[in-house]
């Protein structure tokens, strides 16, 4: 049986109407979803079946396929596991797909690499910078040298 857990079609009421991408939304942001839950026949993540039915997406589809895919990956789908081929979710994606190839390669990188990299808040301009700072190195102002 093939795993659609994440193909939903819009939600319909009286009171509200949602589209595929909220609903799918509010059900990755549910506390103990798992993103990376394994299914036993393939060793598949629900990232590694969103690639699979992304493929079979005609163009038509191809902003909701990126904006699904980056969802996932922002709700905490690990790219990195690999299936039991031994594959990842961007080693699936269809070779014309580039975009999505890209993005789910990035978020791998950001993984990957998380914690290697530090924020820089933008400073105000404090003046001019270089050998006229107050620093340890510069030699005392009474000439004496050491």
């Amino acid at each position: 049986m093939r795993d659609t857990s994440l193909l939903i079609p819009s939600y319909k009421s009286s009171q509200l109407t949602w589209t595929a991408d909220e609903i799918i939304d509010y059900l990755l942001d549910q506390e103990g979803f798992d993103c990376d839950k394994l299914n036993k026949r393939e060793g598949a993540t629900p990232l590694h079946s969103a690639v699979r039915w992304a493929n079979e997406q005609g163009k038509e589809n191809h902003d909701f396929v990126i904006q699904l895919i980056e969802m996932m990956l922002d709700a905490g789908s690990d790219p990195r596991i690999r299936n039991k081929a031994k594959l990842k979710a961007a080693d699936l994606v269809n070779p014309s797909n580039t975009e999505l190839r890209e993005a789910i390669q990035k978020a791998e990188y950001v993984m990957q690499n998380e914690g290697d990299f530090v924020e820089v808040e933008d400073e105000e301009d404090e003046g001019p910078t270089g050998s006229n700072s107050d620093s340890d190195f510069d030699e005392p102002e009474t000439g004496a040298r050491r």
